[in-house]
């Protein structure tokens, strides 16, 4: 099946004052048609900066660096490179939200308080698709009830406070879908959600998939919301993907030392009560000023090797039916990408990102 998106060696760092946090250092996959990709990791590995990143948002003073974000709007057609498209332009203006939508991280916050939801949801509409109001709200009520909201006529008119987590939630996927848009990024969008409604949730995005044919990139910490819905996984971790294939494969012939734990974590029914659950050693380090060849994991790693793995960058390397990055299964290494992250630089860059 043909991709609608590739991401190719994506590089995102913000130049701080303190030096180089690289958010991404080397992100590449790609998304089929009609596909869901699952990115998975713990907090810090830049799963939300790669969502920023392909709609470029990219709060200040990030910048991409180098790499390339190929959308292929149609199946014959070149793709466009987003990364060469102004941040603040009106051709990234007018494939956000239309062709390319995204379900942010908590409604909460990402609602307007001061404005109801059909005004949110219709001046996304009357951006891209029709300059008619009235049109427009029925295409915003029509929209609500395809979420499963009772009453659209009604809550239409409501303020977020007056919606439930649930109901929340489900508003800000009317709103990214009233565009019918070729691919939807969801960041975690069943956060602090009740098992109930995470079920149903994930079952409307499953449903609007098959409705509108568009490719679902999903990024979560959530294993098991991974395992329902996806179809391939990247396993993130400090700004670069360890592991990469289907999610048959990764969940069952985890390869990566870090996939291998990650699934350890997960309770299991049948153990004793008392018994403590695996955890990772550790935490995820800050990617500030790192040293140039190292595996990320090296600290965190119980299969680590001295002298290897603190001093080389693995590449990620197809072996057994997927990729995955790791001394243990190649000794192929990941080639030296020069980038000027001098103070000068650094502070030429704070002073462009901040026009």
């Amino acid at each position: 099946m043909a991709n609608i998106l590739e991401v190719k060696d994506l590089r995102t760092f913000f130049f701080l004052e303190e030096g180089t946090l690289k958010a991404l250092d080397g992100v590449s996959f790609s998304l089929e048609r009609n596909k869901t990709l699952g990115i998975i990791g713990e907090s810090g590995c830049g799963k939300s900066v790669t969502a920023q990143s392909i709609l470029r948002i990219v709060p200040h003073p990030g910048r991409i660096m180098s790499g390339e974000i190929l959308f292929h709007k149609t199946d014959s057609g070149e793709p466009v490179d987003l990364v060469t498209y102004d941040p603040f332009g009106s051709g990234i203006r007018d494939i956000r939200g239309a062709e390319i939508s995204m379900i942010f991280q908590e409604p909460m916050t990402s609602l307007s308080p001061v404005h109801t939801i059909g005004n949110q949801i219709i001046e996304t509409i009357l951006l891209h698709r029709t300059p008619d109001k009235v049109e427009a709200r029925e295409i915003a009520i029509e929209m609500l009830a395809k979420v499963g909201i009772s009453n659209p006529k009604q809550r239409i008119d409501e303020y977020p406070y007056q919606l439930s987590g649930g109901m929340r939630q489900r508003a800000m996927i009317a709103m990214a879908l009233s565009c019918n848009p070729a691919i939807l990024i969801a960041d975690e969008p069943t956060t602090a959600l009740d098992v109930t409604v995470q079920a149903q949730i994930l079952e409307l995005m499953k449903s609007l998939q098959d409705q509108f044919g568009m490719g679902i990139i999903c990024i979560t910490h959530n294993l098991g919301v991974i395992a329902e819905i996806a179809d391939t996984v990247a396993v993130m971790y400090l700004g670069r993907i360890v592991e990469h294939g289907t999610a048959e494969e990764v969940f069952n012939n985890p390869m990566h030392p870090y996939t291998r734990r990650l699934l350890m974590s997960i309770p299991k029914l049948g153990k004793k009560a008392g018994t403590r659950l695996a955890t990772i050693k550790g935490t995820v380090p800050i990617p500030l000023n790192r040293p140039p060849r190292e595996c990320g994991f090296f600290t965190r790693c119980p299969e680590a090797m001295a002298g290897k793995c603190n001093v080389k960058t693995p590449a990620l390397v197809e072996t057994h039916g997927h990729s995955v990055r790791c001394f243990l299964h190649s000794d192929e290494e990941e080639p030296i990408v020069e980038i000027d992250e001098s103070r000068k630089r650094r502070k030429e860059l704070l002073k462009e990102t901040a026009k």
